[in-house]
Order: structure tokens, then C-alpha cells, then sequence
């Protein structure tokens, strides 16, 4: 394999991107109704701790949002045939995101209405950007900015709704008083610890790449910058030459 000359894969790319895109784009157009009504006329703790009914159609999106994760897997396929940087905060954001769906799924954790709203928007966005690229149109690199700053404010809303969550927690615990919210410890704890991470790593990953930008070679062993798709840290092996 060391040997052998990359794969181009350029119409599978396309297709796989685009189809990623679509399902996104549905995914967050069905998901969002329920979530938008909610957040109408609930207040936000009541939208963060009270699921939504198993029996209504938002709970098949949600199977498939789980589902979609373990599909994500066949971004790196793509990365290791087309022979690009495999960075850390790739394999690991797909590993993890993975982990934690299917175990939030279980158990109807009811912060994933604001998780899957977040994650179904901006893979709706970055797959149509993966999309045009694979294609061989040129998109500007701001898109490649728009969209690690979309993932990097996803992970920020995620530790401050994990955080929201703690503290009601631990006040109705000092205070005796009873708290309905169907977030069990354990996934609490999970959630946080992820999207501290995933923060730490999209944040320095955004002040590298176009911040503070070091010498090429300096920043491809470091953190990716040369990750397929140019700037964009998940990525599935786009070309960077297609960005202006």
C-alpha cells in the first residue's frame, strides 16, 4: 500500500459527499420542526431536559443521525485511499462523535435535541462545501472559515449546555429540591468531556490555520492544515488546490 499510487476516486468522492449533504440538509429540515416548537413554547430548561416522545416521526431522524455516524466512517476510507493527512482531530472527532451517539441515543438524552439540531446544520453546510470541491469548483477560502467557525461554535454551545445541565444537577442536589431532567450522569459527563475537547482542538486548529499561520511543513506535522480538504479539519480527501 506504501507503494502504490493514491486513488483519485473523484466520482465516488462526489457522489458520497453529495449525498452526505442531501441527507444532512433533510435531516436538519425534519429534525429542526421539533425543535424549533420546543424551543418556541418550552422554556430552555424544559428543552434541554425533557425528550421527545420515542413515538413521533423526530425520533427516526434521530435513529439516523445515530446510524449517519457510523457511515461518517467512510470518510477516512477516503483520506487513507487518496493518501492524505490522517490528523488527530479527524480520527478522533469521528471516533468519539460515534461513541457518544449511540450511547445518547439509548438513553433519549433530551440535550441531544439541541446536538443533532447543531450537528444536521453544519454537516448540511460542510458536505455541500466537500461536494463543490470534489467536483473540481473553486470555492473561496473563506467557505473553508465559515465552516471550521460553524464546527468550532457547535463545540462551544455544547460545553455550555453540558455546564447548564451540571449546575441544575448539582443545586437541586445541595437543595433537596426534585429536578426532572433525562440526562443521566454518565452521559453528562461524557458530553462535556467531548466537547471541551473537540473546543480545545477546533479552536487551536482555527488560530493555526488562519490566525497564526506557521511554515508549511511546521504546520502539517503539528495540526493538519494540509488535511484534504485544505482547512477544514474533518474532512474525506478533497483537494486543496480547488480553494482560491
Amino acid at each position: 500500500m506504501r507503494d502504490r499510487k493514491p486513488y483519485e476516486l473523484k466520482a465516488p468522492l462526489v457522489f458520497w459527499n453529495s449525498c452526505l449533504a442531501v441527507f444532512s440538509a433533510v435531516g436538519f429540515w425534519r429534525f429542526s420542526e421539533e425543535f424549533f416548537y420546543v424551543v418556541k413554547r418550552r422554556s430552555f430548561q424544559d428543552s434541554i431536559c425533557l425528550t421527545f416522545d420515542p413515538a413521533q416521526p423526530v425520533a427516526f431522524w434521530a435513529t439516523c443521525f445515530a446510524l449517519s455516524k457510523a457511515a461518517e466512517l467512510v470518510d477516512t476510507v477516503f483520506l487513507v485511499l487518496r493518501k492524505r493527512p490522517l490528523i488527530f482531530l479527524h480520527w478522533y472527532h469521528h471516533a468519539v462523535v460515534l461513541v457518544y451517539s449511540w450511547q445518547a441515543a439509548q438513553k433519549l438524552t433530551a440535550a441531544g435535541r439541541y446536538f443533532m439540531t447543531m450537528n444536521y446544520f453544519v454537516h448540511s453546510i460542510m458536505y455541500t462545501y466537500y461536494a463543490l470541491s470534489s467536483m473540481g469548483i473553486r470555492v473561496p477560502r473563506s467557505v473553508s472559515m465559515v465552516v471550521t467557525t460553524l464546527q468550532t461554535t457547535q463545540m462551544l454551545i455544547g460545553v455550555g449546555i453540558s455546564v447548564f445541565i451540571a449546575s441544575l444537577k448539582i443545586s437541586a442536589l445541595q437543595s433537596g429540591a426534585p429536578l426532572i431532567c433525562q440526562q443521566s450522569n454518565e452521559n453528562l459527563l461524557f458530553s462535556f468531556a467531548i466537547y471541551f475537547t473537540f473546543a480545545i482542538l477546533f479552536v487551536r486548529f482555527f488560530i493555526f490555520a488562519y490566525i497564526y499561520k506557521k511554515p508549511a511543513k511546521a504546520v502539517d506535522a503539528r495540526n493538519g492544515k494540509t488535511s484534504s480538504n485544505g482547512y477544514v479539519p474533518v474532512s474525506n480527501g478533497v483537494d486543496n488546490k480547488k480553494q482560491k
